[in-house]
């Protein structure tokens, strides 16, 4: 998207932006930025949250995209686990977050009912 609010998340965060301007049906920037790329990985995050939970709530809105991201990075590994560990060490609090995942889990579906 080409929205200026963007830009500015993008600046903020030091990460590379490039928008697609839909208005001139431009689907495709450089070769390489497709619109539709951002559209199948809406759709797969859509499906996947409405498929494993009634809903979101924006307060663990980080907590979801954080288990979509590693659930896309692992989606082709033979051995998911073999592959999961090397993840969990790229985050110096993941530790921490998984002692406590039983505490989370259940706050988590008591939101749920």
């Amino acid at each position: 998207d080409a929205s200026v609010i963007y830009k500015g998340f993008a600046m903020d965060r030091k990460l590379e932006h490039h928008a697609l301007k839909g208005i001139i049906k431009q689907r495709v920037k450089q070769g390489v930025y497709h619109i539709q790329h951002v559209n199948s990985t809406h759709n797969r995050l859509k499906k996947w949250i409405d498929g494993t939970f009634w809903g979101v709530s924006t307060k663990y809105l980080q907590q979801y995209l954080n288990w979509f991201r590693v659930k896309e990075h692992l989606k082709g590994s033979k051995d998911m686990l073999q592959a999961f560990v090397p993840k969990t060490v790229e985050d110096i609090g993941t530790y921490a977050r998984y002692r406590n995942i039983d505490t989370r889990y259940e706050k988590l579906i008591s939101t749920q009912t």
